[in-house]
């Protein structure tokens, strides 16, 4: 009997510590990240994003478009973002400074190269920073590649300066049509980069099948190079009505 007992408990002993290996360990990718951080937990430096998703709406395949995600700090301490990184190859979001002081500010500017998608995308990027109570957060971003209910249309979708000499300004003119059923009211949302490109739509309130134009400056530039960001609209009385337009241009001598 013995004996007996003694073998039941040992295949207990075997089958408890089966099922204590088939146990899914907790995902500490992010908690290791943490720990290289090396946070002070006596920091007073508090992160905050004014946003920290972002809505694209319809955009066109194979552009390049850009939201300028802020990030203030709101403590009393020096804020260090230590890390930033985007899961997927499609997009770069560079800083514009890692260093902020109390009650600062900077962009994590998101670039979404968009050639290799259609349909909804969604996309995110880590940011690690000296904040001990949020070492690491997460932003994201969405759009919608090529969108066949797009109701507001720009033509064309992406705005090409070409090739414009340094110091020259130049102006491209698109026109939007509503096609929706309903009055559209239309609103500039955001313009990342305002000290490159002014952009100015002539009409906001559109009737269905009316048209406006949206009309972009470029600003004469000092320096030769490629330049590119966006702008993005909507009209806030249509559901999902949200496009973001694309622009490039190439400075040259």
């Amino acid at each position: 009997m013995y004996k007996t007992l003694g073998f039941i408990m040992i295949i207990l002993s075997i089958s408890t510590a089966c099922l204590a290996d088939n146990t899914p360990a907790p995902d500490t990718s992010r908690q290791s990240d943490a720990a290289v951080i090396k946070v002070n937990p006596a920091s007073k430096a508090r992160i905050q994003f004014e946003a920290d998703t972002w809505e694209f709406g319809s955009i066109p395949r194979g552009a390049v478009v850009v939201h300028a995600f802020k990030v203030r700090n709101v403590g009393t301490d020096t804020l260090i973002i230590t890390n930033v990184k985007p899961t997927c190859g499609c997009t770069t979001a560079p800083l514009s400074d890692s260093s902020i002081a109390p009650g600062g500010e900077a962009s994590i500017l998101a670039n979404f190269n968009t050639k290799n998608f259609n349909g909804r995308v969604n996309k995110q990027i880590y940011v690690d920073s000296s904040d001990p109570i949020k070492p690491y957060l997460k932003i994201s971003f969405s759009a919608i590649i090529n969108n066949p209910l797009q109701t507001i249309a720009p033509a064309p979708a992406e705005a090409n300066f070409g090739n414009v000499v340094v110091g020259k300004p130049a102006q491209i003119k698109i026109i939007i049509t509503n096609n929706d059923a309903s009055k559209a009211n239309l609103s500039i949302v955001e313009e990342s980069a305002p000290s490159l490109v002014k952009a100015k739509l002539v009409k906001t309130s559109l009737l269905p099948k009316g048209t406006t134009e949206l009309v972009l400056d470029l600003q004469p530039q000092s320096k030769a190079g490629e330049l590119s960001n966006s702008i993005t609209i909507e009209a806030g009385n249509i559901a999902s009505s949200r496009f973001t337009i694309p622009w490039k241009a190439v400075i040259v001598q």
